[in-house]
């Protein structure tokens, strides 16, 4: 198992918890979030993962829209998830996992093909030419449009058969090889009276042999569960993990629940809406999400037969584990102080919160590293990490309320981070 810089006696200089992400948990007033929808198409792209330029992930509404609670920042970006191909608004025989496929948008409230290859100002003046129109290029829909759908499937087509995943890499020069196709079909498309989900449905045939398209089989597993990070997960290739990746998963799950329990148990004796909301909306989401790697990858059981070797016991499911106690014995220790730092006032125990917070965005930046190119890692932990800035800033906000002016700032510059993103 992989070993973290722990816990001196009176500072946080160790690995803690793998961010969560806070939902505006203690926020500073009762002003409602900023909400910015996005709708993300190939056809509809259902259960992706979509953040923004500073990892703040958005959470799916339906129907291929994903909203931001909070203010955006361009670009945003999309990867996995499945092409809704019918248009149902659910996973069917026949939709298509979308896989490592990545969309983006530099501006716009539409994630597709064609608000991607605009990102390059030399393609969306090319594309220009061709008859389209800026506002058309980065808000129109496959759905809505048949000149985008044209676009999109030709383009599509072009990748799958490219083995190209990043559209968002595609060359001008290889653009103008495909010219001529789509102009041709954009004639045929906005000549014929098939809709945009049929033509797509053509081409998801002729396709066929290089896309993974669903069976009976695959939805029925899939539609078994409604947690959207189980579903999201599912829908990216499964990496040939290295041990140090696999040991990383397994740690972060701990750290996960070492954050929910300290939390829990701070707050019962020094009670504020940032440990509560943190502890029983985030936090337990977050676990979810690092459960639904550890299924992926076959370690659920490592965690449980490592728990009964321990203390002898013979429990079958993670659910089974008691609240301050963990498989890996280093966060046994870690627990203990951190809950005897934090206990000692209302200021200690939020104080606690801003370090466990910033030594989390420390210890995913190197996780990322770690994650490489498996990219249901690198969804995960940049969601994490966005949370734990969100957990910082709700921390900082609640040291500020009890008269402590510069929150966590106070601790020194080790936890002073202005440059978290909000």
């Amino acid at each position: 198992m992989k070993q973290r810089t722990l816990l001196a006696v009176t500072l946080i200089t160790g690995s803690l918890l793998s961010g969560c992400d806070g939902g505006g948990a203690g926020q500073a007033g009762n002003n409602m979030p900023t909400l910015t929808d996005i709708t993300v198409e190939r056809g509809p792209i259902l259960y992706a993962s979509v953040s923004d330029a500073n990892g703040m992930t958005a959470q799916p509404v339906g129907n291929g829209i994903y909203r931001f609670s909070g203010t955006v920042t361009y670009p945003i970006k999309t990867m996995g998830g499945y092409i809704d191909v019918n248009r149902s608004g659910t996973i069917d025989i026949g939709d298509i996992r979308a896989g490592e496929l990545s969309l983006g948008v530099a501006s716009g409230i539409t994630l597709s093909v064609a608000s991607t290859l605009a990102q390059d100002a030399a393609i969306k003046a090319r594309l220009l030419t061709l008859g389209f129109t800026e506002y058309q290029l980065l808000n129109n829909t496959p759905t809505q449009d048949k000149m985008i759908a044209a676009l999109s499937d030709e383009l599509y087509q072009f990748s799958v058969t490219n083995a190209i995943t990043n559209l968002a890499s595609i060359t001008s020069a290889q653009l103008e090889t495909l010219i001529s196709g789509i102009q041709g079909r954009m004639t045929a498309y906005l000549g014929t009276a098939e809709t945009a989900a049929q033509l797509e449905a053509t081409l998801a045939t002729a396709l066929a042999a290089n896309i993974d398209i669903l069976d009976n089989s695959e939805v029925a597993v899939l539609n078994s569960t409604t947690d959207n990070p189980t579903l999201m997960v599912s829908s990216l290739p499964t990496y040939a993990l290295s041990q140090t990746q696999l040991d990383t998963l397994v740690y972060i799950w701990n750290e996960e629940k070492l954050a929910k329990d300290v939390y829990i148990a701070l707050n019962a004796v020094q009670p504020s809406n940032q440990l509560s909301n943190i502890a029983t909306r985030a936090e337990t989401q977050h676990q979810l999400s690092m459960e639904s790697l550890l299924s992926k990858y076959n370690l659920m059981s490592t965690i449980v037969a490592s728990y009964n070797t321990a203390n002898n016991t013979a429990i079958s499911t993670l659910a089974e584990i008691p609240a301050g106690v963990y498989t890996l014995s280093p966060l046994q220790t870690l627990y203990n102080t951190l809950y005897a730092q934090g206990s000692l006032s209302k200021q200690a125990a939020l104080e606690t919160g801003c370090k466990v917070e910033v030594t989390d965005v420390n210890d995913l930046n190197a996780d990322l590293i770690t994650a490489g190119s498996a990219q249901d890692l690198v969804s995960i932990f940049n969601n994490l990490r966005f949370g734990s800035y969100n957990h910082y800033w709700a921390f900082d906000n609640g040291l500020k309320k009890l008269g402590v002016s510069t929150g966590c700032c106070s601790l020194g510059t080790e936890y002073c981070h202005p440059e978290y993103p909000q």
